[in-house]
Order: structure tokens, then sequence, then C-alpha cells
């Protein structure tokens, strides 16, 4: 809100740099601005009309926060950041990938601005929408929903295994969105994700470690510890029944200095009983291979 003797340019700054530089028509008139001083303002360029009634304020240099806040300013109330454009603010999508505006309005048949992809989706309930940077957003849960009606089996599970990853997915309002809609598209996707073994993506630190624990899910084989204290070191993974060490090694281990400091940890894990594989990005392509060999290492000490 305005106070009475905040100049009014001081009082629109302050409100755009809050909005990442876009504020609407009804933010201006709330603040004091009147229609026709926003017609002078247009006309000056300190104003530049992105949808109807909505505005970046200076210049037109945009953010992606400040496309997509625009975006939603656009259609109105209650309207939320959507599909792709969510899945990127939120974190479980590339910044890189190229999305088209996404908004989703509750409520069937109302319709969005040129140039704005907007859904209005049988069910979207308060609890499927959240603020995320100031921008109106849908949760990660139902962004991963709606990413499955657009992008291909795989990269629906990377978002999904992302938003696990970071802790943001519920499960049970996944189920509960799959019930109530078994036949859409993109539920055999979501029904398939939801069947497997949760991983424990959080723990690791990098795509090579998420790729050795999605080749043991995908193969049946038990999953190990990650990231786990071990004799005063810390390994990647680890099954303890077995004493089995697995190190994903990319190409932070091709110094001469580093490759020195593996082969004396792996002594002392040796001495102590414990086997110790390593896998590089090129071993990890083959997925059915390094499986296999897992599952006779782990069966062989196992048994021992």
């Amino acid at each position: 809100m305005r106070t009475k003797s905040e100049p009014l340019p001081a009082a629109v700054a302050r409100l755009a740099t809050r909005q990442h530089g876009i504020v609407a028509r009804h933010q201006l008139l709330e603040i004091g601005l009147s229609a026709s001083a926003i017609k002078r303002w247009l006309a000056a360029s300190h104003l530049h009309q992105l949808h109807r009634g909505v505005y970046a304020v200076g210049h037109a240099l945009l953010t992606d926060e400040g496309r997509w806040l625009a975006a939603v300013l656009a259609c109105g109330p209650n309207a939320a950041l959507s599909h792709g454009p969510a899945g990127q603010l939120l974190g479980i999508v590339p910044r890189r990938e190229r999305f088209a505006l996404h908004v989703s309005l509750p409520g069937r048949g109302r319709r969005g601005p040129t140039g704005i992809l907007t859904h209005s989706p049988r069910c979207l309930s308060r609890r499927d929408m959240t603020i995320r940077n100031r921008i109106p957003v849908t949760t990660p849960t139902r962004t991963v929903w709606d990413l499955a009606t657009v992008l291909t089996p795989l990269r629906t599970r990377r978002a999904f295994e992302q938003a696990e990853k970071l802790e943001l997915l519920d499960r049970e309002r996944l189920q509960s969105l799959l019930e109530a809609s078994p036949s859409r598209k993109g539920s055999g996707v979501i029904r398939e994700l939801l069947g497997e073994r949760s991983l424990p993506l959080a723990a690791t630190r990098t795509r090579l470690e998420e790729i050795l624990l999605e080749t043991c899910r995908d193969h049946g084989l038990p999953l190990p510890a990650v990231n786990v204290p071990l004799l005063g070191y810390e390994v990647d993974f680890l099954w303890p029944a077995a004493k089995l060490v697995v190190e994903v090694d990319g190409g932070e281990r091709l110094n001469r200095a580093q490759r020195d400091k593996d082969n004396e940890r792996d002594a002392v894990l040796a001495r102590a009983g414990y086997l110790v594989r390593r896998y590089s990005w090129g071993a990890l392509g083959d997925g059915a291979a390094v499986a296999a060999e897992l599952a006779a290492i782990l069966a062989e000490r196992i048994r021992r």
C-alpha cells in the first residue's frame, strides 16, 4: 500500500521491484495512478504493455520470472503458472528447455489472452496452488501431474524424480489425482512412476549417482546406502551385508592426485574386507551390464 506522503513514481517503482518489474493496471489504480496518467506513462515509455492491463516498468527486458508473472496477472484472479514454466520456476524442469506460457485457471471455459496457453482443469483446488518467488504457481505435485500431459515419459520421469530429490513431491496427493482422473492423458506414466520403489535421491549429489540408483531400481537390485561414512571416509554407495562399495567417477577423478587418494582409500577398505568397484560415465551408459555385474557380486559376497 502507498502512504500519503510517498510520491506516485516511488510507489510504482517499489511495487515493480517486488514483482520482477511487472505491474497490473488494477494495482496502479489502487496505488492512486489515474487512468489518464497510465495512458501518459505508456506514451512516455515509462510503462510497456505486455498483455492487456499488464505492464513492464521502465523497460521490457524481462527475466523468466517477469514473463511468468505477467502471464499470470493477465489471466486474472486465481490464475496460476502451470506445466513447463511452473516446473522451471519450481526447479524440477531445466531452465534451458523452452516452453510456451502455460497458465491454469479454476473454472471451465475461461480463456486467457493471446500468446498464453490457458488450461481450465475440471478440478484445480487451492491445495494444488502455491506461491513461489511471488508468483502464483501450481504445486510441485500438481505440476508433475500436468507435465505428464505435455512431456515425453522420460522427461516426465526426470521431473518426477527431481521433485522427489528436492523432497517436494506428495505421493498421496498424486495418487488421489490419478484416482480422480484415471484415463487422463499421461495417467499411465504417473501410474508407473507411483508403482516403482522410491529412490533416496535427496542423498545424491551428482547425476552419475542418480543413474546408479536408477539402474538398481530398474533391474530389481537392492538399493544401497548413499553417501555414507565408512572407516573415516565417505563412500558413494554401500551394501553393508555384502561389504560392497561402489564409487561413480566423473571427470574430477582424472587428475593424478585424486587417483592417488582413491587408491589409498581403496586399499584401506580392501584390508577391512570391502570390495570397491568404480564405474565411469561410459560404463554406466550400459545399465544392463552394470546391473548384471552388481547382481553377481552381491549374490557371491552375501553367500560368503
